[in-house]
């Protein structure tokens, strides 16, 4: 296969997994990433470079792209309620960025990487993808202008709006990877702290299916889509807790915190759609990925 990808955000956690599904896929990879080359990039061609800057224009120039992987992106929603502006340079103005270049250069197909967050706090679970779209943080804003503008620039597209993704290399210092959080203080005997009374709900998906869903929107014909992608499993913060306690062995109890501002209470995705157009199921258990996780336990730090 003679096709080229170009992945945004490719030192990231996400970006990485997919990157490895892409080179056994036969791709040709160049990736982009503010920080310097990692010493685990599996790709091609490297640039350190902002996203959201017009230089950016020089790879689209330098290389023959048919695909672009837009991967890039702050996914705090803390880090966004305390720096708005800085959150809609580095994932709003980023996207633009990227699509003006796609669109001018002949891209074929853009894949964006979206949020449940889009849906706030939602008014029925599981979440489909005509349920109404709102907003409790700079975050969810920023990608839901992202979404917009992928769908004016005129390129074909896929946006999948993620679930709680985790996994090997994921950041455990930020509340975005609150698996790897949890699984870096308890494989160190650390306290843990749990926000809110931990009967929150999330629908958690491991990178490798993740990384499978990106390559498979490629190779497919499916375009200009919205699509949630989820394992539509409900399962708590302290059920959370729980499995990777008895994972790692940890003997201590958590540490109850007051709720944060802009979290979600409730999130499960639907993901009948997902599985119509595609047909492929996300393999990976909870269970099964914390072991993973376990036998594959040095966690890189990602901050892009």
């Amino acid at each position: 296969m003679d096709k080229t990808v170009l992945v945004t955000g490719c030192a990231g956690f996400i970006a990485t997994h997919t990157i490895k599904t892409l080179i056994n896929e036969g791709f040709n990879v160049i990736g982009v990433d503010r920080k310097p080359e990692p010493d685990n990039y599996a790709g091609g061609k490297y640039y350190q470079m902002d996203v959201s800057a017009p230089e950016l224009e020089q790879i689209f120039k330098d290389n023959k792209i048919d695909y672009v992987i837009h991967l890039a992106a702050v996914p705090s929603v803390s880090e966004s309620v305390k720096n708005p502006q800085k959150d809609c340079k580095d994932n709003y103005y980023a996207t633009v960025n990227v699509c003006y270049f796609s669109k001018l250069y002949g891209v074929k197909k853009i894949v964006f990487s979206s949020t449940a967050a889009v849906y706030a706090n939602p008014k029925y679970l599981p979440v489909d993808e005509e349920h109404p779209t709102g907003f409790i943080s700079p975050y969810a804003i920023t990608k839901m202008a992202s979404e917009n503008f992928i769908k004016y620039c005129g390129i074909d597209y896929i946006i999948f709006r993620y679930s709680n993704v985790y996994g090997e290399g994921q950041d455990c210092t930020g509340e975005a990877g609150v698996v790897a959080i949890f699984f870096d203080l308890m494989s160190r005997d650390k306290d843990v702290r749990i926000f809110g009374n931990g009967e929150q709900t999330r629908d958690f998906i491991y990178v490798a299916d993740i990384a499978k869903a990106n390559v498979c929107a490629l190779t497919s014909d499916i375009k200009n889509e919205v699509i949630n992608v989820s394992t539509n499993t409900k399962t708590t913060v302290n059920e959370l807790f729980e499995t990777i306690k008895r994972t790692l062995g940890y003997k201590k109890m958590p540490i109850y915190c007051p709720p944060r501002e802009g979290d979600i209470e409730h999130s499960i995705l639907d993901n009948k759609k997902f599985l119509e157009l595609f047909n492929y199921t996300p393999a990976v258990s909870l269970k099964e990925g914390i072991g993973h996780m376990a036998n594959n336990s040095i966690l890189l730090k990602t901050t892009y």
